[in-house]
């Protein structure tokens, strides 16, 4: 996404860091194509979702090769069942170790959430 390549610009940071075999994936938010939070939770969750699957993929990556997960939310535990569903529908029967943490705010006051992940680079 746009906005969020000029994020990472502006705040000098990476979308992801690849060392030996894993891939380190910073927080991912769920914002549309103006870069706006929705301000439908299921929406959201499903975007946060999207940047991450995205994000893996540009490392040779899916969401089935994530080893740990942690997810940062605010309003904890508010929407967490649509929160779940979204999970569900990314990683499938994926489990990796993941730790849900209640935050009282995020980059924005629109974002619920913010997903990180690290994923081992699967070998050919």
């Amino acid at each position: 996404m746009a906005a969020q390549g000029n994020w990472t610009e502006l705040y000098k940071y990476s979308d992801a860091v690849q060392s030996g075999d894993l891939v380190f994936c910073a927080g991912q938010t769920g914002l549309d194509e103006t870069g706006a939070a929705p301000a439908d939770p299921a929406e959201q969750y499903r975007l946060a979702f999207a940047s991450l699957r995205r994000v893996l993929a540009e490392h040779g990556c899916a969401p089935g090769d994530i080893v740990d997960l942690t997810s940062f939310h605010t309003h904890y535990p508010e929407h967490m069942a649509e929160f779940m569903a979204a999970k569900a529908d990314f990683q499938g029967d994926g489990r990796p170790a993941w730790t849900a943490i209640g935050v009282a705010a995020l980059g924005t006051p629109e974002t619920l959430v913010e997903i990180k992940a690290t994923a081992r680079i699967p070998k050919d």
